[in-house]
C-alpha cells in the first residue's frame, strides 16, 4: 500500500534569513582576510617574514606592509639598544676569588636580524653574548692581581670591552659597551685592603703634619734671619752716627719726665 505524498512548504522568509547568514559569514571572512593582509613595523623594530614557518632572509623596515593571510606570518624584532645586567665569578692573577657585577650595552646590526633569528633565535643574548662575556672576564681578571684591580678597575673594564668587540660576531652585534658595577672579593682580602688603606691614610696624614712643621720652622727661621739682619743694619747705623741714639730715644719717649734723675740734665735732649 503506497503512503500518501506530503508536500512540505518552506517559508520564503526562512530562506532569506539563511542567505543573510551565509553572506554575513562570507563578509566577515572577507574582512578578516583583508585586514590580515596588512601589518605595520615600528621605527624601533625590524620584521622577518615567514612562509609556512620558514623565515626569509629579507629584513622588513618600518612602515605598512602586506602579506598572504594564513600562509605568511611576521616576526617583529626590537632593534633598540640592548642593556643586560649579570654576575660572574672570576679568579685574579694572585688567585683571589671575585664576584663581579656588570652591565653590557650593545646594538643589533639591523640589516642582519633575519639571519640572527634564523641561526640563533630570540635567546641570542644567553646563547652567544653571555659565554663571550664569561670568557673575556676570566681572561682579563687573570691578567691582574687583586690589588691592581682595586686600584685601577677601569683598566680591567677596558680590556674586557676590547675583547668583546673583537670576539662578538660583527654581523650581529655592534657598539658594545661594558661596565663593571661592583666587585666583591673574599672577606679576608677586603679586610686587608681596608687596613692597608687606613695605614696609607695615616701615613699620608703624618707626612702632611711633618711638612707643616717643617714649613713653620722654615718660616720662623726666615723671620729670625730677617730680624737679625735688621738689627745688624741698625747697630751699624748707630755706631756710625751716635746722634741716632738720642733720636731713637725721642721716638720712644712718651712725653713724661722721669721721677728720678741724676744731676740737672734733662734726658734725651742735647742742645748742642
Amino acid at each position: 500500500m503506497n503512503q500518501p505524498y506530503t508536500n512540505i512548504n518552506i517559508n520564503p522568509n526562512t530562506k532569506k534569513i539563511g542567505r543573510y547568514i551565509v553572506w554575513g559569514i562570507v563578509g566577515l571572512f572577507a574582512i578578516l582576510v583583508f585586514f590580515s593582509s596588512f601589518y605595520t613595523i615600528r621605527s624601533t623594530e625590524r620584521g622577518v617574514l615567514a612562509t609556512f614557518g620558514k623565515m626569509s632572509d629579507e629584513v622588513i623596515g618600518d612602515g605598512l606592509h602586506m602579506k598572504i593571510p594564513f600562509i605568511q606570518t611576521i616576526k617583529r624584532v626590537n632593534v633598540q639598544q640592548k642593556k643586560f645586567d649579570g654576575i660572574e665569578n672570576s679568579y685574579t692573577k694572585d688567585v683571589q676569588t671575585s664576584e663581579v657585577e656588570y652591565t653590557i650595552n650593545y646594538d643589533l646590526v639591523r640589516e642582519n636580524v633575519s639571519k640572527l633569528m634564523k641561526n640563533v633565535g630570540d635567546d641570542y643574548h644567553n646563547r652567544i653574548v653571555v659565554p663571550f662575556i664569561r670568557s673575556a672576564m676570566k681572561q682579563s681578571f687573570g691578567n691582574f692581581a687583586a690589588t691592581e684591580i682595586v686600584e685601577n678597575r677601569d683598566a680591567v673594564r677596558r680590556e674586557i670591552e676590547a675583547s668583546l668587540r673583537q670576539t662578538l660576531d660583527s654581523n650581529y652585534f655592534m657598539n658594545v659597551q661594558f661596565q663593571i658595577t661592583n666587585i666583591d672579593f673574599d672577606d679576608d682580602f677586603e679586610t686587608a685592603i681596608k687596613e692597608k688603606q687606613v695605614a696609607e691614610q695615616n701615613a699620608l696624614k703624618a707626612k702632611n703634619v711633618t711638612i707643616q712643621v717643617e714649613e713653620q720652622a722654615k718660616q720662623t727661621k726666615i723671620k729670625a734671619q730677617a730680624e737679625a739682619e735688621a738689627m745688624s743694619i741698625k747697630a751699624a747705623a748707630l755706631e756710625s752716627n751716635p746722634k741716632l741714639v738720642n733720636y731713637e730715644a725721642v721716638q720712644k719717649w712718651d712725653g713724661k719726665m722721669p721721677q728720678y734723675m741724676l744731676g740737672n740734665s734733662v734726658p734725651f735732649i742735647d742742645l748742642k
